[in-house]
């Protein structure tokens, strides 16, 4: 696997796309489901956090396209090449953008209109997050419910990923009972969506991998341990927060607020490391069954 630097310029990018994607459609999530449990001052905060991230994600869409023509030329002038850019968008990569940047100004737009995250919200953040499911590997693959699967994962990723940001604001904002309500309204509902989120992408991965032996004896089966690792990881720092952190949280425990924000600090690392890894899995590192 030879990585230049306009791959590794592109696999940077992606990743920041993927942060801020998910970021922006997990928040909104967020937003729906702990609504009772906010007051007037956090629906202020967190929706701003957002309208950040979907300005970083849409520009990230943009520098994506010109850094793949770029990688693609191995130069720069690649950027400029009319031929190569509409390589590029017609590819794949134009329609995911037109779709994941519809979906995030209609789910900003509809958060900071209504002053909630509504019906509008909630399909412009699923529209903006499963865009990644309709173009690369996934689609490429085009085995039955790949795509299907792929989009089902992502949900389920910006579900959990994007809840963090919107935690972490909350956990510098308001006192230890009400921030341990919204952080056990997470976790309840989180089992679901980790349950989900594992499935499928266990099922997206056997498809692309092709067999197991792959794991071990291909440069992209090695990334995807590397990232079957870092997702452990998280799982238990979650299930540190769950069982340990958030039930002192409840019970008014400032030092567990403390914990909890180095841990939250912490998730954040290593889900930036995941999707690291996953933008160099769908960027330069091609999978096995389709080689």
């Amino acid at each position: 696997m030879n990585v230049g630097v306009w791959d590794g310029a592109a696999v940077l990018v992606k990743a920041a796309l993927y942060a801020a994607t998910l970021g922006t459609a997990g928040g909104v999530f967020f937003l729906a489901y702990s609504r009772s449990l906010l007051e007037p001052g956090d629906r202020l905060a967190i929706p701003r956090s957002l309208c950040i991230l979907a300005t970083v994600a849409i520009a990230a869409s943009a520098a994506r396209v010109l850094l793949t023509a770029a990688s693609m030329s191995e130069d720069a002038a690649g950027m400029l090449d009319a031929r190569l850019l509409a390589m590029v968008w017609h590819g794949g990569e134009g329609r995911a953008a037109m779709l994941r940047a519809g979906g995030l100004l209609l789910a900003v737009f509809a958060v900071a209109r209504y002053g909630r995250a509504g019906s509008l919200a909630l399909a412009g953040a699923a529209l903006a997050a499963t865009s990644f499911a309709w173009v690369g590997h996934a689609r490429a693959a085009a085995q039955g419910a790949t795509p299907l699967l792929l989009g089902v994962h992502v949900l389920a990723v910006a579900f959990w990923l994007g809840a963090l940001g919107p935690l972490a604001i909350l956990a510098r904002r308001v006192e230890p009972r009400r921030l341990g309500a919204v952080a056990a309204r997470f976790g309840r509902i989180a089992l679901a969506f980790v349950g989900v989120l594992v499935a499928a992408g266990a099922a997206v991965l056997w498809i692309l991998l092709g067999s197991v032996s792959e794991l071990w004896t291909s440069s992209y089966g090695w990334l995807a341990c590397a990232k079957i690792a870092l997702v452990a990881c998280l799982l238990a720092l979650a299930a540190w927060n769950k069982l340990r952190l958030v039930p002192r949280i409840v019970a008014g425990d400032p030092l567990a607020v403390r914990s909890l924000r180095r841990s939250i600090r912490a998730e954040m690392v290593v889900a930036g490391l995941i999707l690291l890894i996953t933008a160099a899995l769908t960027t330069v590192a091609g999978p096995p069954s389709m080689s």
